[in-house]
This record gives C-alpha cells, structure tokens and sequence, in this order.
C-alpha cells in the first residue's frame, strides 16, 4: 500500500535561502494523501459521492537536513490503519537519489460535509483499511505548550484563496500565519528540525485570525511555541511546536 510521487520544486515554492517552504511540504503531504487514498478507493471520488471530507488533525514532521536547493523531493506514503474515530497515514522523505531527509506521521478524520460533524472512520472504512497497529519505529507526537510569554503578534485576514474545497482555510495556511510573526533575522539564520501541528477547530471566509508566538531556549534548542487564534471569539484554533536548526 506504500504509494511513491516524485514532486518538481518550483521557485516560488522555495524561501529566500532556497528551502522547500513550510506551506509547499504541508502541501505536498495533502496531495500525497489524497492521491494515495484515491488509489485505494477511499479517496476523493469516495468521499464527495457521500459528502464526507477528510480533514487532518495532526502532524509530527522531522527533517534530517534542511530541505535546500532541491530540484525534487521524492515522497513515500502508506496508510496506517484505522482505530474508531481516527486514520493514520505515515511520510517518508528522500532526495532523487535516495537519501532519506525526514519523516513525519498525521492523523486523519472524516467530517459529513454538511453538519461539519466527525464521523466514525473505523466503521465507515472497514472494507478498506485494517485497524492500526503500533510499531517500535514510530514516531512520536510531542507535546505543544501554548505560549506563556507573548514575544510576537499579527492579524491575518482570511482570504478568498485560503479556501479550499472543504470549505475552510487549508491546513496549509496556518503555518504560514505562524511563522509570519518570527522575525526575519530569525527566519535566514534558522531552519526548521521538527515541526508539531494540532489542528483544533476550522475557520472559514471572512473571518480574522491572530497568530501569537514565543520563542525559548529548550535543551540547547532553540524552540518557538505558536497559536492561531480566532481573532472575534479568541477561540484557539491550531497549536504549533517548532526545533529550529541554526543554519551555518
């Protein structure tokens, strides 16, 4: 069940340093799944037919290298299994030529399109996918504290083409908000090692959100906490925790 895509890099899907941007492996990751599920029956053609969607609640991504002056990154996917409310589907980076140069797991969900409510994947996947079983090899979510000490601040406006066809601002577009708080010093001298994303609650068209971010000192790590925010009701919608590498 493991489905391979090679993925050209453009240049605008690169940062000023020549790195893969955060938002474009987000995206590469979204794209894989769905083309995954859908060589497995249980993917767009399946869900739309009973006005269902797939929607990520979590990601652990670990990056070996930074991912710079790439040509293409080639990646590998495999769904995990299924347990009740939850899918789980595993990444494996690599360069054209072999190298491994990250990993990364998620969580997955199946919403009714028009209620917005979480369905019962296990029961709805039965004849597609087996329950998950754990592995020693497998990654681990960390946990992400909110930030306690606001360092950083910005309001975003939630555009017409942050909207994807589910009808809410793509998964891709909160760490966009996240990382635009960082100051730009901070961005050219690092690059990401982990990243944790939570997804909490959805956000649609013409509605603000307020990214805040905190940056510490963890281990000899440097660390920022992030949290977008519901700017009317201040309601939390993703939590972020990312290592930086400090580039030389």
């Amino acid at each position: 069940m493991l489905f391979t895509k090679e993925y050209e890099i453009k240049y605008y899907e690169q940062n000023v340093n020549g790195d893969l941007k955060e938002s474009a492996l987000l995206n590469f990751l979204q794209d894989i799944a769905t083309l995954s599920a859908e060589s497995l029956g249980f993917g767009p053609s399946f869900v739309f037919a009973n006005n269902y969607a797939w929607v990520v609640l979590k990601y652990h991504i670990e990056l070996f290298a930074p991912l710079r002056n790439l040509s293409s990154i080639v990646i590998k996917t495999e769904p995990r299994g299924i347990a009740k409310l939850y899918a789980y589907r595993d990444f494996e980076l690599y360069t054209k030529d072999g190298q491994c140069i990250g990993k990364a797991v998620s969580t997955w969900v199946l919403i009714d399109i028009c209620t917005r409510k979480l369905l019962n994947t296990q029961k709805i996947l039965a004849d597609f996918m087996a329950p998950y079983q754990k592995r020693e090899t497998d990654l681990v979510y960390e946990k992400i504290d909110s930030p306690d000490e606001l360092m950083y601040q910005e309001v975003f406006d939630v555009r017409f083409d942050d909207i994807d066809v589910n009808r809410h601002a793509n998964n891709s577009n909160y760490i966009v908000w996240a990382l635009e708080t960082l100051p730009v010093d901070f961005r050219l001298k690092h690059s990401p090692k982990t990243i944790d994303i939570k997804y909490k609650k959805e956000i649609g068209l013409n509605a603000r959100v307020l990214s805040e971010a905190q940056q510490i000192l963890t281990d000899g790590n440097v660390q920022t906490l992030h949290v977008i925010k519901d700017e009317q009701n201040a309601q939390d919608l993703t939590s972020l925790k990312i290592v930086w590498q400090y580039l030389i």
